[in-house]
């Protein structure tokens, strides 16, 4: 077993292995005079490497894939979206019990919502295919039956 005090410094054990001057990583580890977890202080390594991880996990959180056109969404989305409930309200199979939503987010047209038969879903998806400027479909709808 070995006690906290008779830990070699990271830095000689980095100067000792490589044979020449410590790595940057050698001064995380610094152990030299520490009797308990209290004692120790994150050298100047530490810090520099908790502030590049803290950068880059920051610039992940506000990366959005599916906002290229950005918050708003692109211009033409309200129209695509007004597209498709007209050609929807065209096609008499797709009203009564059957309920969709449309959603156009950056040229994406999402289907959601239940229609009776795996038909219906079907047939929605390829109305929409026939809207200009729809670039994808993401077909959620479920069949009731």
């Amino acid at each position: 077993m070995h006690l906290i005090n008779s830990v070699v410094p990271a830095r000689a054990v980095a100067t000792k292995a490589e044979g020449g001057p410590p790595t940057i990583v050698a001064d995380l580890f610094k152990t030299k005079g520490i009797t308990s977890v209290r004692d120790w202080r994150p050298g100047p390594a530490a810090w520099i490497t908790a502030l590049l991880l803290t950068g880059a996990l920051s610039a992940c959180a506000e990366y959005h894939p599916y906002e290229k056109c950005g918050k708003g969404g692109c211009a033409g989305d309200a129209n695509i979206t007004a597209n498709v409930q007209g050609l929807f309200a065209q096609h008499p199979e797709l009203e009564g019990p059957d309920q969709i939503y449309v959603k156009t987010t950056d040229h994406v047209v999402y289907l959601s919502g239940t229609v009776e038969t795996g038909l219906h879903r079907d047939i929605a998806a390829s109305v929409v295919r026939e809207v200009n400027g729809v670039t994808s479909i993401v077909n959620n709808i479920a069949v009731d039956k």
